[in-house]
């Protein structure tokens, strides 16, 4: 963070220590209204609680010297006190109705905006680490945010309410009175402030510790395989330096936040100590009368607990900065930019995609593409081929506008994906990757994500090109069997299978096929090619090609260098005879398929 960020940070924090900016700025109007109605509810609760203090006052006059107080004797302020005690009950469901209903606006939009604008960024912003503290921030995060806008806000205003109304009932009775609450308020507020910055300052570095832990378990479980095949399950040396930091910044925050309530403690109680000190020995020396010492010290007290309670509230509001700076960090993120509705391009070639001069890295600094340039024309198949690394899975992600191109264009029906809403942009697309995703549901729901709207004999068709009815035969539940998280139920031939049936009941024009690195075993394999052979007479289809019979197929081949240029490109008949990389290449896979194990 550079300097002019971090000073206006600092001012912000300043300005709104309950964070009530940023609150609204994840609310709907509707949200924000019942937050400025619990907020109201809150301040009359304070006015309430500051009235009945006062009323004290003169029911301890009455009851001292038995006289009537301000027109009223004793009766008529305990009927007071009785009213102000049935108001202040009624208006804390009020308060409990209206502010929980602002938390759960708070936590609904926030979701949502978060889901939104998730759809919108580039995949580059998901890195491991991000992606830890995605999960927290969505979780505890949010979780303990509403506990501000439920909890923790109302009562600082609750308190800060009942202490204006201490000060201003004061003056009113006994100006000395109001002379002393009005001078303990901005010693407090001090102390508040200085309270505020020492528990700021350690919950951002506890507040990163855990998102990193968060990155480190996901990698964790995600390595399982690796870790165990390498004996190094139970001593995974980033999980435990993760929890090694967490543990050392939750007990510096720890301290920190104890020292920020002692110090506002401290403060607060020192100069209430000082206070009835110097009454004491006014009432001693016969200048202030006995009850009205009594009073006096009695209001001092609760006001100082008011005031402690301000500065615990906000110093407590610092639990819901980091998570409320981390979602506005996400919110505010750059996404990739969608064209104007009302100017969305011409789409002049259906089914086309092409590559215009294009370059593209991850890192801008070390391309993967280099002035990329090829056609697949509608109808026809396109296989990539080449070395590993060489950019042929971010020919399909660029397609899929995963990412925006360095320079040059990628095209798609005739027209810039750039000038295509996303949503235009996906609905000629259908993907089948290597790595299958599947969620945690139903064998059939899977399917449907291809196009949910589908008929159940859509889904049982497509299903039954791509295979998959003889997995729904196997499984104890059949089409209703969940498959479990990220498809672990299935093997990864059957996961890709129900990826193919996806695509197979989506019927998009444009096919964007990954073929598996491993072998397959032959049931999978079968399938897998049935269903290729009808995607390809349905779509453009344009595949990462590791089979030879894939390759051989193809309408055109395309051969990748290891700089991501195009190296050739032609039939496998022009290629093969060329004699150039495809013949070296392909004689390459020849020869590893002829491998056999000697016994």
């Amino acid at each position: 963070m550079n300097e002019t960020t971090a000073h206006g940070h600092g001012v912000a924090d300043w300005r709104d220590p309950l964070l009530l900016g940023r609150y609204r700025a994840m609310m709907t109007p509707a949200g924000r209204r019942l937050l400025t109605r619990a907020l109201i509810l809150h301040a009359l609760g304070g006015v309430l609680e500051g009235l009945g203090l006062l009323a004290l006052l003169p029911a301890a006059t009455v009851l001292a010297t038995g006289s009537p107080s301000l027109g009223l004797g004793l009766a008529g302020w305990l009927w007071v006190l009785a009213g102000l005690a049935v108001a202040a009950a009624v208006l804390r469901y009020a308060q409990a109705r209206v502010g929980y209903a602002a938390a759960i606006d708070f936590l609904r939009t926030g979701h949502r905006a978060i889901g939104d604008q998730l759809a919108r960024l580039p995949l580059g912003w998901f890195t491991k680490e991000r992606t830890g503290g995605l999960s927290r921030l969505m979780s505890d995060g949010f979780m303990a945010a509403a506990g501000g806008v439920a909890h923790i806000m109302p009562e600082a205003v609750t308190s800060a309410f009942a202490v204006l109304t201490l000060i201003l009932g004061g003056w009113f009775w006994d100006p000395r009175i109001g002379l002393t609450l009005t001078l303990l308020a901005p010693v407090a507020l001090a102390a508040m402030v200085a309270a505020q910055a020492l528990k700021r300052a350690k919950d951002r570095p506890m507040s990163a510790a855990q998102a990193e832990l968060s990155a480190r378990l996901v990698e964790y479980a995600a390595c399982q395989p690796a870790l165990r095949a390498a004996g190094r399950a139970e001593d995974f040396a980033p999980l435990g330096g993760a929890c090694a930091r967490v543990d050392r910044a939750r007990w510096v925050n720890m301290w920190w936040s104890l020292l920020a309530l002692t110090l506002n403690g401290i403060v607060v109680q020192a100069f209430v100590v000082l206070l009835i000190t110097g009454v004491a020995a006014l009432a001693v020396s016969g200048d202030v009368a006995p009850v009205q010492a009594v009073a006096f010290i009695g209001l001092t007290l609760r006001f100082s607990r008011s005031l402690d309670a301000i500065g615990r509230f906000v110093v407590s509001m610092e639990i819901a900065r980091p998570p409320l700076e981390e979602a506005g960090a996400i919110i505010g993120a750059p996404g990739l930019p969608e064209p104007d509705p009302a100017a969305t391009a011409a789409r002049t070639a259906p089914g086309r995609v092409e590559f215009d001069h294009v370059t593209f890295g991850y890192d801008p600094d070390h391309p993967v593409l280099r002035d990329l340039s090829f056609t697949a024309e509608p109808g026809t198949m396109t296989a990539l081929v080449g070395p590993s690394g060489c950019g042929k899975t971010t020919v399909h992600r660029l397609i899929s506008r995963f990412w925006d191109v360095d320079s040059g264009t990628v095209r798609v029906d005739g027209a810039d994906i750039r000038e295509l809403p996303t949503e235009t942009l996906m609905a000629q697309l259908s993907l089948v990757f290597q790595d299958v995703y599947l969620f945690d549901d139903t064998l059939e729901a899977n399917i449907r994500v291809g196009r949910p709207e589908a008929t159940g004999a859509e889904v049982r068709a497509a299903a039954d090109l791509a295979g998959v009815t003889a997995i729904a035969e196997r499984l104890p539940g059949g089409w209703a069997a969940r498959v479990g998280e990220g498809g672990r139920g299935l093997s990864g031939g059957e996961r890709q299978r129900v990826s193919i049936a996806r695509a197979l009941l989506k019927r998009a024009p444009i096919v964007l096929f990954d073929e598996a690195t491993s072998a397959l075993d032959a049931e999978n394999e079968a399938n897998v090619l049935a269903s290729v052979e009808t995607l390809r007479a349905e779509s453009t289809f344009i595949v990462i090609a590791h089979r030879l019979d894939t390759i051989r197929d193809a309408d055109r081949i395309i051969v990748l260098d290891e700089h991501g240029r195009v190296a050739e490109t032609g039939t496998h008949e022009q290629l093969h005879a060329a004699g150039g990389a495809y013949r070296r290449f392909w004689d390459r896979r020849e020869a590893a398929t002829g491998w056999t194990l000697a016994g």
